[in-house]
């Protein structure tokens, strides 16, 4: 059985380029897994893109993300669709 996948998203108010927060749950035969504050991203005239959560660290005295979840390459693309399509979904609600 794969892994399902649910996005719950709410479009904020905030500084560009954050348009959205998500919470991602995923869902297996006997686990459940929700990632939290998952961001949707766009600036003016842009493509939205999205990202998993990251925690910015300074290395060598550079701003750098580390990531705080690691998924499997095929899940983490399915993932971020998925949160994609529903910003969109939601942007043509309003």
């Amino acid at each position: 059985m794969g892994t399902e996948i649910s996005v719950d998203l709410s479009i904020v108010n905030a500084r560009a380029p954050l348009r959205a927060l998500a919470d991602v749950t995923l869902s297996g035969s006997d686990l459940q897994v929700t990632i939290c504050r998952c961001a949707v991203f766009q600036k003016s005239g842009g493509p939205p893109w999205a990202n998993l959560p990251r925690l910015p660290v300074e290395k060598d005295g550079k701003k750098q993300f580390v990531p705080l979840v690691g998924l499997p390459r095929e899940l983490r693309g399915r993932v971020l669709d998925a949160m994609l399509a529903e910003y969109r979904r939601k942007l043509g609600a309003r």
